[in-house]
């Protein structure tokens, strides 16, 4: 079979596993014919493997979001998982992406309205299952002595593969955080309690550091001023737009928890003329 013979062949197959079984006849006419003409019919067996790959699919959302299966229970998340995969089925191969679009689908779904900080909790695992699977990066930053030689509006500043920050309405990661205890044991929600009681939200930072990825919530500063490098600004504006927000902004602590902790990938020129 050729290459394209064989992509042709697993897109139907897709085709096939999203939808009833109707839809077989379309995806089976896409599908390669046999040597003697005839093409592929529809049976038990197309059925199973749609049974199966929904299976597959309730797993791997609640891999990825342990701590909303935690919060809503398993019947829950399997009811989402069904619901994901007719409105969002999977598009390609690897199931670790399932689920990306739970946090929205949380927010449209009235039923789920009573839990007002579940698609922010959605967001948060989302991110978290993400970092796990960034690529490594070296132990070191790079470009660092750039800061003593370069002009800031000229340098751009890179964090480490799966950085990410969420702003919350919710006690986000106080909730996830009680949640990380053992499968079964009861969480300490004390803190959560306190903060959903003054309205407190938090300002979540998600990043990998060696083979952890780690969970903070960053003062309303530092957490500004990653939000605009994130977004590529450069460094001197990134710093400009901070301290115009917050005037007690220190750099020089934001880049020793930044090394310290292990946000930064390193940092480059934006001109490569200079």
């Amino acid at each position: 079979m050729t290459r394209h013979a064989e992509l042709v062949r697993q897109q139907a197959l897709i085709e096939a596993l999203r939808t009833p079984g109707a839809a077989w006849p379309e995806a089976a006419a896409r599908l390669p014919g046999r040597a003697d003409g005839s093409r592929p019919e529809p049976s038990a067996g197309m059925q199973a493997y749609r049974t199966n790959a929904q299976a597959v699919a309730e797993r791997a959302l609640a891999a990825a979001y342990p701590v909303v299966a935690r919060l809503v229970g398993d019947e829950a998340v399997s009811a989402l998982a069904r619901d994901l995969w007719r409105h969002h089925p999977p598009v390609r191969g690897d199931l670790a992406w399932f689920g990306a679009e739970l946090a929205a689908w949380i927010e449209r779904v009235p039923e789920w309205r009573e839990w007002p900080y579940l698609a922010d909790v959605a967001r948060l695992e989302w991110a978290v299952h993400r970092a796990h699977t960034a690529p490594d990066m070296a132990d070191t930053p790079a470009g660092l002595d750039a800061l003593a030689q370069v002009d800031p509006d000229d340098l751009a500043v890179d964090f480490v593969a799966g950085a990410v920050g969420l702003a919350s309405n919710w006690p986000l990661v106080a909730l996830w955080q009680a949640h990380q205890g053992p499968v079964g044991a009861t969480p300490d929600l004390a803190a959560v309690r306190v903060a959903l009681q003054a309205g407190q939200g938090e300002l979540a930072w998600v990043w990998r550091r060696g083979h952890q990825v780690q969970v903070v919530a960053l003062p309303p500063d530092q957490f500004l001023f990653n939000a605009e490098l994130l977004a590529g600004r450069a460094l001197g504006q990134a710093l400009q737009g901070a301290l115009s927000a917050h005037a007690d902004f220190s750099f020089e602590n934001w880049l020793i928890r930044a090394l310290r902790d292990g946000w930064l990938a390193g940092l480059r020129r934006l001109n490569s003329n200079h």
